[in-house]
């Protein structure tokens, strides 16, 4: 917890709750990527389940601290471990068989679902009457990445907590700490992962930052040549998504400075490429286009099989013609 000042507070507030015993069952966290949520929920988990609790501390003696620790609590059920894993009805089957048991440890039982969305349908409907009437001692936490309600019913038998990320100017000194000391590489990277401090430092440690540096460009020249198939194959190998989605924050800058409002740019080291848009295109263009690419995005992520390439070159051909390029 100690190397994410920001989990600090939440920490204290939801063991209060549970002090208190003001919390609920099912606790639902709102969030973003990025925040090290995991962390938080396995702190709160390790306090839920120590046998010798010391005011907001775990005691980290305890056989129950140990377990936990080593990663073999058998009162501590994680599901969604990898990215790609589904949550199906045979899961929430499997759920329902351990918390109708007494806990092996005598204490609690922890139910950890990492990621709401990767619930099928029926596994949805089988854990809302699992959630209706749970048996003592068993807490449910699952995480929401999604700011778009997508059940109802499911959010009305939780109790809803909303994570957010850190004040920029806190995510900063941390940055810092992490021996990254370029203020624009922070701020923009910041800007560009939705606050995530995490995710910024990765983006300039893991090679994004030089990947979005050489797309701009690239972007750059194929602007001024008035030919926007030049960045086909910058676009097509690696990270397509992820490009996709820094043209739509830069045409979104645009819109800002269109309206003049300039204070929170994303890329604000991209004067040049912004001033174009705004002193050329007008709202509606500029909007049409985040919607074209968009849309784009939507198709890549979403048809399986999809030629990206040819899709790609589609996609530039459309915006060379909204831009004036082509007649």
């Amino acid at each position: 917890m100690k190397h994410y000042p920001w989990l600090i507070n939440p920490y204290k507030i939801i063991i209060q709750k549970h002090q208190a015993k003001k919390t609920h069952h099912a606790f639902l966290i709102k969030t973003i990527k990025g925040l090290k949520v995991f962390t938080l929920i396995w702190n709160i988990s390790k306090w839920l389940l120590c046998n010798k609790v010391n005011g907001i501390k775990c005691c980290e003696k305890c056989h129950s601290c140990q377990l936990m620790t080593s990663g073999n609590h058998p009162d501590w059920h994680q599901y969604i471990k990898n990215k790609n894993e589904l949550v199906t009805i045979d899961n929430v089957r499997e759920i329902n068989e351990k918390i109708f048991k007494y806990p092996q440890q005598g204490k609690n039982k922890i139910i950890f679902l990492s990621n709401i969305q990767k619930l099928t349908e029926s596994a949805k409907n089988a854990l809302l009457k699992t959630l209706e009437e749970p048996p003592k001692k068993t807490w449910f936490f699952l995480i929401d990445y999604n700011n778009i309600i997508i059940n109802s019913t499911l959010h009305s038998r939780c109790l809803i907590y909303r994570l957010f990320p850190p004040q920029e100017k806190n995510s900063l000194i941390w940055l810092k700490n992490q021996n990254l000391f370029n203020k624009t590489f922070n701020v923009i990277s910041l800007r560009i992962n939705q606050g995530s401090p995490i995710s910024a430092k990765e983006f300039i440690n893991n090679g994004l930052w030089e990947e979005r540096k050489n797309l701009f460009i690239c972007f750059s020249k194929s602007i001024k040549n008035q030919n926007l198939l030049k960045m086909l194959p910058i676009l097509s190998i690696n990270n397509t998504l992820l490009k996709i989605d820094w043209i739509c924050l830069l045409l979104f800058d645009a819109i800002q400075v269109y309206f003049n409002e300039k204070r929170k740019l994303t890329n604000f080291d991209q004067s040049e490429l912004i001033q174009f848009f705004t002193q050329n295109y007008n709202y509606f263009t500029l909007n049409q286009s985040i919607q074209s690419w968009n849309k784009c995005r939507y198709r890549l992520l979403n048809i399986p099989s999809i030629n990206n390439e040819l899709l790609l070159l589609e996609q530039l051909l459309k915006w060379e013609k909204v831009l004036g390029f082509i007649v």
